[in-house]
């Protein structure tokens, strides 16, 4: 589904965040990516779905090398890539529901989505992704009164609305505390398995790792360092990836 070949990025101040990754993602993995803050984890995400552009390399997706399209191909690319932030990026004073439709606001103008005109059977397809990920009963409640788990999972709502072929989660559960951390990671679990929806994620807690991912790539100064099982991860390869005065922090 997904091809990653020697993919660089050097930013305008001269970071080098990213040095020649190469990687592959099948359909319906639940790949996630690991390494220590600055590793190039995001950069990597956001040059997936080019919300930055790749100095050089190419990103293969579904047969079509997206680093070079622009402007309505792009556009069309990025609605098959859903993406969910760190920071939920949800509209604080308006509803789950409106929220949750706000995913699908590349086939619904502006002027209508203002106004609240959203098409029945996007409203319905929205209460269906509501129930998925368990806030059923929620829809008309403001986001800024959720909790920041459920927020996360509106967040995941909103990215399903695209009807994506993969998901992109940018640390999901970064700002979470662990009982909702796994929560959240459930409901994309469950995205992956029941919707066939391909996730890759970015995570920090390798023992939320071994439980979710198919698949683990290891970055470290911006070059891939590590690709295989979850559970081949041994401590000496923590050590690799994450320093020698790591420790290992578990959620339960």
């Amino acid at each position: 589904m997904l091809e990653v070949r020697n993919l660089q990025k050097v930013y305008d101040n001269g970071t080098h965040a990213l040095k020649g990754v190469s990687f592959d993602v099948k359909q319906g993995e639940f790949l996630v990516v690991i390494g220590l803050s600055g590793s190039g984890k995001s950069t990597l995400l956001r040059c997936i779905n080019r919300l930055h552009d790749p100095t050089s390399g190419a990103v293969n997706f579904e047969g079509e090398d997206i680093t070079k399209l622009r402007g309505a191909r792009i556009r069309s690319v990025r609605s098959r890539i859903g993406m969910i932030f760190q920071h939920f990026n949800l509209i604080p004073r308006r509803t789950v529901l409106t929220n949750v439709l706000s995913g699908s606001l590349s086939k619904t103008s502006v002027l209508k989505s203002i106004l609240g005109m959203w098409p029945e059977e996007d409203k319905i397809k929205a209460k269906q992704y509501i129930d998925i990920v368990g806030l059923t009963g929620k829809e008309n409640i403001r986001a800024d009164n959720l909790s920041g788990g459920q927020q996360q999972r509106v967040a995941i709502a909103r990215a399903l609305m695209q009807n994506p072929k993969i998901l992109l989660a940018d640390e999901p559960v970064a700002s979470l505390d662990p009982a909702t951390s796994h929560s959240v990671m459930q409901y994309l679990k469950k995205v992956n398995e029941e919707l066939g929806v391909t996730v890759i994620c970015n995570l920090h807690f390798l023992s939320l790792v071994r439980q979710y991912a198919s698949r683990v790539i290891a970055l470290k100064g911006g070059e891939l360092i590590y690709e295989g099982k979850p559970l081949d991860i041994d401590e000496n390869w923590f050590k690799t990836i994450y320093g020698e005065e790591a420790v290992e922090v578990t959620i339960n």
